[in-house]
């Protein structure tokens, strides 16, 4: 313990580093505003003559509250950016695509091929009269079916 009651600014400042360091070397490590608070720490300490246990106290307490706010930030960020996304939606990204129909079943459902592979898709209009070989365009999508119109 008495090492840590030694400490000086530049202690707090090469251990700002290595956390620093840490952070961006260490995958999902969450070092961040740890090494920030610690540059604080060694900052305050260089003007202000602190006892090892202010300094301690000043550090916890930036380190979580850093990262509590970092971390609500975040977290409101992502939900409101999440409804917006269409990262790890396929189905979403095919609104608008075209593509050939492969194969038609009754009551309006059948199969076209989009890009790589072929979905399951409906149509609502049965006016359309659509055939095999026909170009269609996503309009809607509900779960892995989707919607079409005649292209």
């Amino acid at each position: 313990m008495e090492w840590f009651a030694a400490w000086t600014s530049w202690s707090w400042l090469i251990f700002a580093f290595i956390l620093l360091i840490a952070e961006a070397i260490i995958p999902g490590i969450f070092l961040l505003w740890w090494g920030l608070a610690a540059l604080v720490v060694a900052g305050l300490s260089s003007i202000f003559p602190l006892t090892a246990a202010w300094n301690w106290i000043i550090f916890a307490a930036l380190a979580v509250v850093a990262s509590i706010v970092w971390w609500r930030y975040q977290h409101r960020k992502d939900q409101q950016d999440d409804p917006h996304t269409a990262l790890n939606q396929r189905g979403i990204a095919m609104l608008g695509q075209q593509g050939v129909i492969r194969e038609i079943s009754s009551n309006n459902i059948g199969r076209a091929h989009f890009g790589d592979t072929t979905w399951r898709i409906t149509w609502q209009n049965s006016a359309y009269d659509l055939q095999i070989g026909d170009t269609v365009i996503v309009t809607a999508v509900d779960g892995i079916t989707l919607t079409v119109e005649k292209g």
